[in-house]
């Protein structure tokens, strides 16, 4: 009996002190694995890093032997110069041609924590992988109480300038994409995460008094006009000019619609009135056509302030000028001739309007259609059809 009870107690205590010590054991296991995983992943980009950065020295060494220069002259321009030259590509899109440049440079980078002495990670957020994005949201609730006491305080008072209680000043701008925030903070993060800073950010700027966080806000700002230039399809947007008589400012270009081509002149400063070939708006029938000429005027929200003169042309001459035409129907036809005065207008509205750029582009405005009618074909009544086959 006394055998059994104390086989019996030393299984219970077998089994009990395992219980009582591994409460930290194991967290100090897991978290030992953690950033054991951590140094290996970060070993092995090193050796990786190391590997690629040999390569690019041999085939550095290489390419000097093939274009016959010093190695010690073989810097990164000459190097672009080089491959330019060994890989010509007609390709238009610089990302898509072929480059050698350093892994440092094109190798995605690793994020790496910092620890302190005792080797426990820096911040109070690196368990959620996504520091510096959680970091910028607490910031942004930060601002955001702090703008909404510093309204509540001033807001009766006199002494405060209005402007700092009226909300930020965002014209003009837009915020920055997911993919510069990403390169701004040095981080990968979900589209989720990018929304939620997006909402954050807009409610502190549409609060009263947001001005007095102007400066923060337009870190995460950009120009409408950033991105458009030399991408759009088609003509430019023209250069703003002064008329010399009148000094009301007015942009001038040429474009084109199937078969019509037209030239647009937009100038500042004017009532809403249409000029295109002698014609008014009202003389255009259509419906259509009518909402067609007033879009980029309704999209970028200028009803009434530009005058718009065109004259337009058919680029074939194919078609004579009869003494009894109607003048609707003549230089391409009636659907051609109010979108290519459209693509005119809006690139001159642009020019003349900065703020509308983006708006404009993302309606398509500012890009030119291409489109042209298919040629008919030989022993074919048209372009597509056929002749209809008869037995007899």
């Amino acid at each position: 009996m006394l055998r059994i009870a104390l086989t019996r107690s030393s299984r219970a205590m077998s089994i009990a002190s395992p219980s009582s010590v591994p409460d930290n054991e194991a967290s100090v296991r897991k978290i030992g694995k953690a950033l054991e995983t951590y140094l290996k992943n970060s070993q092995q980009h090193v050796a990786m890093m190391e590997k690629h950065r040999a390569e690019f020295e041999t085939g550095r060494r290489h390419l000097a032997k093939m274009m016959s220069l010093d190695i010690h002259e073989l810097d990164q321009e000459a190097i672009d110069r080089a491959i330019q030259y060994l890989f010509p590509s007609g390709l238009t899109d610089p990302k898509a041609r072929p480059v050698m440049r350093p892994p440092d440079e094109v190798l995605p980078k690793f994020q790496r924590f910092t620890f302190d002495e005792e080797g426990k990670p820096e911040g109070t957020r690196f368990f959620t992988l996504n520091p510096k994005i959680y970091g910028l949201m607490s910031e942004i609730g930060v601002k955001t109480q702090s703008v909404m006491k510093f309204y509540d305080e001033h807001v009766g008072s006199r002494s405060v300038n209005k402007n700092d209680l009226e909300p930020a000043n965002l014209s003009g701008s837009q915020w920055i994409t997911a993919d510069k925030m990403k390169k701004k903070l040095s981080e990968k993060f979900s589209n989720e995460l990018y929304a939620q800073v997006i909402i954050a950010l807009q409610h502190l700027a549409s609060l009263p008094g947001s001005a007095i966080e102007q400066k923060f806000l337009s870190e995460f700002r950009e120009p409408m006009t950033a991105s458009t230039g030399s991408k759009l399809f088609g003509p430019a947007i023209p250069e703003v000019q002064v008329c010399a008589e009148t000094n009301r400012r007015f942009a001038e270009v040429t474009t084109h619609c199937k078969d019509t081509r037209a030239t647009v002149r937009v100038i500042d400063a004017g009532k809403g009135k249409f000029d295109i070939d002698g014609l008014q708006l009202h003389d255009f029938r259509h419906l259509q056509a009518r909402e067609i000429l007033l879009a980029p005027m309704i999209i970028s929200q200028t009803l009434g302030r530009f005058d718009v003169k065109a004259t337009t042309s058919c680029i074939s001459n194919s078609l004579p000028e009869a003494p009894n035409r109607d003048p609707l129907k003549r230089s391409g036809g009636m659907s051609a001739l109010p979108r290519a005065v459209r693509h005119g207008t809006a690139l001159c509205v642009a020019a003349l309007n900065p703020e509308s750029t983006e708006p404009l582009r993302l309606s398509g405005l500012l890009t030119l259609d291409p489109r042209k009618n298919e040629r008919s074909k030989v022993n074919q009544p048209g372009a597509r059809a056929k002749w209809i086959w008869k037995r007899r």
